[in-house]
């Protein structure tokens, strides 16, 4: 008798059922990957837009909440920087209010903004004849937020 005995059983993989996993793997990681890629970029992005918008909102409130001119300054040469003002009466003398966002060091993007403010009048309503883009770009991803000239914001 030899070392198999009829109908014993033998564990492990055929060659066919290797191929197939590693060919699965393969096809599986060929479309993942570049959507791994410029995941942490979109994310980046994104959560620089959603910080320029609450910046936004939170200079809309500050102007109609004290009464006073508030301005939403973006800072788009290095390191990308949004920040809220509000001017008091009488005077050149500026209040921030809340933090300084450095969107670079948070999010590691870069800005480019057609206008470096947004002016919100006591009523909240936004002055300016224009409308001010800002564009928010980490690698090769980019995403836009437009504040219109009334102050509102269109994404």
């Amino acid at each position: 008798m030899g070392r198999y005995s009829v109908g014993a059983s033998r564990s492990g993989f055929t060659a066919i059922e290797v191929i197939v996993v590693v060919v699965l793997v393969g096809v599986l990681s060929a479309v993942a990957l570049p959507y791994l890629r410029t995941g942490p970029a979109k994310s980046g992005v994104r959560g620089a837009m959603s910080a320029i918008a609450s910046l936004h909102a939170v200079a809309r409130n500050a102007a109609i909440s004290r009464g006073r001119t508030a301005v939403l300054v973006i800072k788009a040469a290095a390191p990308a920087t949004v920040l809220v003002v509000l001017r008091r009466s009488g005077s050149s003398v500026v209040d921030t209010v809340g933090k300084v966002e450095n969107l670079y060091a948070r999010f590691t993007v870069a800005l480019t903004t057609t206008s470096d403010s947004v002016i919100f009048t006591p009523r909240g309503i936004g002055i300016g004849t224009s409308n001010t883009t800002v564009i928010a770009t980490r690698g090769v991803v980019a995403d836009t937020l437009t504040i219109s000239g009334a102050g509102r914001l269109i994404r």
